[in-house]
């Protein structure tokens, strides 16, 4: 938008009318890019100075790195912090691959999570997870335990506890994971096709969620080959239930602190999954809340001052946590 302005009123007028438009032309907002990776363009999202303490966003499905836009921005605002998140690859901006180009798992989204970071200069950092972001965070503490300064989780699991559809080791999920059930795959397909533009009448999401957020959601998911990504990516979860005994260890021997939030009208992940990281991290902190499983999108307000107020505690308290980008 500032381009068009300057072509259209010219670089000295730039200042006032961005004053008029947004407020201060002074203050902080997100930068946007596509960083190019093994040929690959990986969208993100970034804010705040590049030596400043890192705060990393790993989103959920299917979303993309716009359910933190809000609170990424008012974290911004109220820290002195580096933010940033990027989409995966067939979420949101980013290419979507096909799935016999890429492998669409969980292994390889957290190595080109990893060879992202590596490529924008954060070398330590923050973990802010939820849904899908937690295997994904959690394989790259794993792989670099020392690296993360702080997990923070938001309607994610590493136990069964709050993942009831995954109990029962004789259920669909299980036995899907188990192997493969193409009826599965194909309830996937459908309803990734029965996805609709945002219209007074396809929209059921209530007045808290941001039209734009559906909008990219559809579009990014309906692009060629992106329904079979999502399948395959869906069948390989079954290897992050394997792992939970492992990442509750590492989780135990983690010298980070550590930040639950959770929004208790979820039903997929459910409220005594935020509880049973206590039983790894007895000081974490667990927070309950009226909200659902994208509780960043529909309660910013809520999840804002939590985050700002636990990072301003225990990360953004002086010192660098990354080096300058190339």
């Amino acid at each position: 938008m500032l381009n068009f302005l300057r072509r259209s009123i010219g670089a000295a007028s730039v200042l006032t009318a961005a004053m008029l438009i947004g407020g201060p032309a002074c203050a902080e907002h997100l930068r946007y890019g596509w960083e190019k990776l093994d040929g690959l363009n990986i969208f993100y999202r970034e804010g705040g100075r590049v030596d400043a303490p890192a705060v990393v966003f790993l989103h959920g499905n299917p979303a993309s790195s716009i359910q933190y836009e809000e609170v990424m921005q008012n974290l911004l605002d109220a820290r002195d912090v580096r933010v940033i998140a990027m989409d995966y690859p067939s979420f949101g901006y980013s290419d979507a691959p096909a799935p016999g180009d890429y492998d669409y798992t969980f292994d390889s989204l957290s190595r080109t999570v990893s060879a992202f970071l590596k490529a924008r200069g954060v070398s330590t950092y923050a973990l802010v997870m939820q849904d899908y972001g937690v295997p994904v965070g959690f394989r790259l503490m794993e792989a670099d335990r020392d690296a993360v300064t702080a997990v923070i989780v938001q309607n994610g699991v590493i136990h069964l506890d709050g993942f009831p559809s995954a109990q029962d080791e004789t259920g669909e999920l299980r036995r899907h994971w188990a192997q493969r059930n193409p009826e599965n795959d194909a309830r996937r397909f459908r309803s990734i096709a029965a996805g609709a533009f945002p219209t007074a009448e396809t929209w059921d999401e209530g007045p808290a969620l941001n039209p734009e957020s559906i909008l990219l959601m559809v579009a990014s998911s309906q692009r060629p080959g992106v329904a079979q990504a999502r399948a395959d990516l869906w069948f390989d979860y079954g290897s992050n239930v394997a792992r939970y005994p492992v990442w509750q260890a590492l989780l135990r021997d983690l010298n980070a602190p550590v930040l639950v939030m959770w929004g208790h009208q979820d039903t997929f992940f459910t409220t005594p999954g935020a509880f049973a990281y206590l039983r790894e991290a007895p000081k974490a902190e667990v927070h309950v809340f009226d909200g659902s499983h994208f509780a960043t999108l529909e309660q910013p307000d809520i999840v804002s001052p939590l985050l700002s107020d636990f990072i301003g505690r225990h990360v953004a308290h002086g010192g660098s946590s990354s080096r300058p980008a190339p």
